[in-house]
């Protein structure tokens, strides 16, 4: 497939017809979707215009407070809406690891997980198992809820597993011995090497899911460059100057939330990608990613450091 150019400029006109139109064929029954980090931003848009349609979701997010906010939001606009709320702090494995037997526990099927909560560019610090923070929260967390809900993720005819990534994956590569390490830390190139996990996550999954009749779908994405708390730390008091001065840059060539969360939608909800997998998506479309996120021994590489990373870090928090 040829390589498409991604843009950081609003999402195209026809973009988002596109996905308007996308999930208003979507396919019959109202779905369950669990979307990590749906208290904000594209998250929050994106649950909003889910239970518009008819779906269900499940805010599974850090914050409580926020997560409880967001849902008043989502019932003011949408009094019809079936929306609930999870705790889930991805910088705490063992907190994935209840969040995840509580949705396992739970009766309610899940039919789609929208993985899409994230940090990015913040200054070193670590998660409670003592990863990098943006690898540990952006990667390892997801990592862990993925495939603890797999078994029950399987269990829903054509469910599908959507994780939003970033173009940013161009600036990072896979270094293994970076994963709890401070040495020659840069908080770009940090954030690109999490975003990059994604979807060579992503890919791997849908391989090794590829055989499997009752699996899911595996898709990743490109939400464009959105004005949403994401950008935090690119303004904060302790950011460098030029941070802010590109983020001032760059601001009017951003996507507002809403528009940030089409292709989550579409990739959620729609009919044209139903049995798509291992794909990557900007503006509604499937694009090539890097050549790097192409490298399959790495990936397996990845997949197999990452279930050894999270095996060991839930197993000692429940010694603790």
């Amino acid at each position: 497939m040829r390589a498409l150019q991604s843009t950081t400029r609003s999402v195209p006109r026809s973009a988002s017809r596109r996905a308007a139109v996308a999930v208003s064929a979507a396919a019959p029954g109202p779905k369950r979707v669990v979307i990590t980090g749906g208290n904000t931003g594209i998250g929050f848009e994106a649950a909003l215009e889910l239970v518009k349609k008819g779906h269900s979701v499940t805010l599974a997010c850090r914050d409580d407070g926020k997560a409880a906010a967001a849902a008043a939001r989502i019932k003011a606009a949408v009094p019809s809406a079936a929306v609930d709320t999870l705790h889930l702090d991805l910088a705490d494995l063992g907190s994935v690891s209840d969040a995840a037997k509580s949705l396992l526990d739970s009766p309610a099927p899940i039919d789609v997980l929208l993985n899409n909560a994230g940090v990015m560019a913040c200054p070193y610090m670590t998660t409670k198992q003592g990863f990098e923070y943006q690898f540990g929260v952006n990667h390892l967390g997801h990592f862990l809820l993925t495939t603890s809900l797999l078994p029950k993720i399987k269990a829903s005819e054509g469910a599908r597993i959507v994780s939003v990534a970033s173009a940013a994956h161009a600036f990072g590569k896979i270094d293994f011995d970076s994963f709890r390490s401070s040495k020659d830390y840069k908080e770009w190139p940090a954030y690109g090497q999490s975003k990059l996990a994604n979807i060579m996550f992503t890919y791997e999954l849908a391989r090794r899911l590829a055989s499997d009749p009752s699996a899911p779908t595996a898709n990743a994405l490109h939400p464009g460059v959105v004005r949403t708390e994401l950008g935090r730390y690119l303004v904060s008091d302790d950011s460098p100057f030029y941070m802010k001065i590109m983020w001032g840059m760059m601001t009017p060539f951003t996507k507002s939330p809403e528009q940030g969360a089409q292709t989550s939608i579409y990739l959620v909800s729609s009919p044209e990608v139903e049995g798509v997998s291992g794909k990557y998506f900007d503006n509604c479309r499937p694009i090539s990613s890097t050549p790097a996120s192409y490298d399959t021994d790495v990936a397996r590489r990845l997949y197999d450091v990452s279930q050894e990373l999270v095996a060991a870090a839930v197993d000692s928090a429940a010694m603790a």
